[in-house]
């Protein structure tokens, strides 16, 4: 009687963990959309689509769109479902909430639309600083 109370018990615990589970992949799949993260992911899909174009011009335009196709509702959803467990280590269900709060927030919608400009500029300051400072490091180098 005792093992089969342990083993309801058990069961009871992986039927909550995989709710809560379930729950928190929504959740983050709500964070994903509302970040603009997918839509960024989608634009990057296109640019590799380009690329590749140059390389596999045999492949016709249906073939091109089946495999976009495959990305967009396979390949992407798998990542986020291998992503989940690293979201889940440092961000709990609650956190992804108040994520989403702010990015349906009109600082948000701002903030989402803008960062991949804001990452695009400060790539170019961020080169620039790095040439700047390896030839600072090269100057106080010969220095010594």
């Amino acid at each position: 009687m005792k093992r089969l109370s342990f083993l309801l018990l058990l069961f009871c615990h992986f039927l909550v963990t995989a709710q809560v589970s379930e729950s928190y992949q929504n959740t983050l799949n709500e964070m994903i959309r509302v970040s603009g993260t997918g839509e960024a992911f989608i634009s990057s899909v296109q640019q590799m689509k380009k690329m590749f174009k140059a390389q596999f011009a045999d492949l016709k335009d249906e073939d091109w769109n089946s495999i976009e196709e495959y990305i967009n509702k396979e390949s992407f959803p798998n990542l986020i479902n291998q992503l989940s467990p690293v979201y889940q280590k440092h961000l709990s269900e609650e956190d992804l909430k108040t994520i989403i709060a702010f990015y349906n927030s009109e600082a948000g919608k701002k903030f989402a639309e803008k960062t991949p400009l804001i990452a695009q500029e400060s790539m170019v300051v961020g080169q620039q600083w790095g040439i700047e400072l390896g030839q600072k490091i090269q100057e106080l180098a010969k220095k010594q």
